[in-house]
């Protein structure tokens, strides 16, 4: 009898496993509160991380950057990518001067690269520009980002666009940028599936900078159109995702956090530190990032370039961090994503309101076969 339990189960067995052959498994069950993972991951290279030549390179000319007015669209242009699939993506983006030398003040760069799939625009690379009052026309600084997970994007002919948020170039001086995209061999190491935007402040922004507004009351920005609840599909395929994450603060509000017993905030949201947390499926996980980072190493530059600020640096690309989002063994067809921020109640009664707290977002996932 014991003979005939184990035959049978030794089929059962081989006919659950035939279905999927040669699909690697998905990640053994992991505690609810444990199924997101920071990844150890750089931003960005001051020097190019790779020893060995590029198969091909496609560059860019050089951009000056200006304010080009509320409500108008981001300058594009487009780029030819050869066919193909590459190993690694690095990205050369080289900050640069125009006339006399780059201009003051340290403003956001955004530079977005457009989805062939559905339109939709990916940002590729946030950076701040320097204050650059004491730098000649001959300076530049060049920056590294490895942008892999883009790499299916970069195909043929390929448009991106940019946003500036200045209003510091005159006749005599502006920034610029460039860009160098560096195309390595190999085969990829994982096949994506798709890329799903969870969160992009642009839509629905309520600051005039692409930002959310933070703590004004009636504009809260874990509202469903802004940081609110998102539900994920997933496919039978799909394994494990990678999350990548740009979160930068700005505004000089005298807000407070009440939950925060003590605690006024100084100059929110630029200089102060702050977290956020992840939910999945409705349970809080024991991850958080930190929306902080140090610039004690950072250049000298005129103005406050070695004050630590929210997930950024004048004169540097900013903090983009990473996240594993771990499918559960279940196989469950979906899940609810959510990001929270602490209470915070700002000191503005409006959301486009000088100097109120305010974050610039993009998220996009990176769905993996398993």
């Amino acid at each position: 009898m014991l003979k005939i339990l184990a035959t049978i189960a030794t089929a059962l067995l081989a006919i659950a496993c035939s279905g999927d052959e040669g699909r690697e498994p998905i990640s053994p069950a992991v505690d609810g509160d444990k199924r997101v993972e920071q990844i150890s991951r750089k931003p960005f290279y001051k020097a190019n991380p790779e020893s060995r030549p590029p198969i091909a390179e496609v560059a860019s000319e050089e951009y000056r950057l200006e304010f080009g007015g509320w409500g108008v669209d981001e300058p594009r242009f487009t780029l030819n990518f050869p066919e193909g699939e590459y190993r690694r993506v690095i990205l050369e983006y080289t900050m640069g001067s125009e006339g006399e030398g780059p201009a003051d003040y340290d403003y956001t760069t955004m530079l977005f690269v457009k989805d062939k799939s559905n339109g939709e625009w990916r940002e590729l690379a946030r950076a701040i520009t320097p204050f650059g009052g004491m730098f000649d026309a001959t300076w530049e600084k060049h920056f590294y980002l490895d942008i892999t997970e883009f790499e299916s994007l970069l195909e043929g002919d390929t448009e991106f666009c940019y946003y500036y948020g200045g209003f510091d170039a005159t006749a005599e001086r502006a920034h610029t940028f460039k860009l160098r995209f560096l195309l390595y061999e190999g085969e990829p190491q994982r096949e994506l599936l798709s890329i799903v935007n969870l969160y992009d402040s642009y839509h629905n922004g309520n600051s005039g900078y692409r930002g959310w507004a933070y703590g004004v009351a009636g504009h809260d920005i874990e509202a469903s159109e802004r940081l609110g609840l998102r539900t994920i599909t997933l496919s039978e395929e799909a394994g494990d995702m990678e999350l990548r994450l740009s979160i930068t603060g700005h505004g000089h509000d005298m807000g407070m956090f009440p939950d925060k017993a003590g605690y006024e905030p100084q100059n929110m949201a630029e200089f102060v530190e702050n977290s956020y947390s992840f939910v999945i499926d409705g349970v809080k996980q024991s991850s958080e990032g930190r929306i902080f980072y140090s610039n004690a190493d950072n250049y000298i530059q005129k103005g406050t370039y070695n004050y630590d600020r929210a997930n950024w640096a004048p004169g540097n690309p900013v903090n983009v961090q990473y996240w594993t989002i771990k499918r559960n063994s279940a196989g469950e067809s979906s899940i609810e994503f959510d990001i929270d921020l602490p209470r915070f109640l700002s000191s503005y009664d409006a959301p486009n309101a000088e100097g109120v707290a305010q974050y610039i977002i993009q998220a996009d996932l990176f769905i993996y076969r398993r």
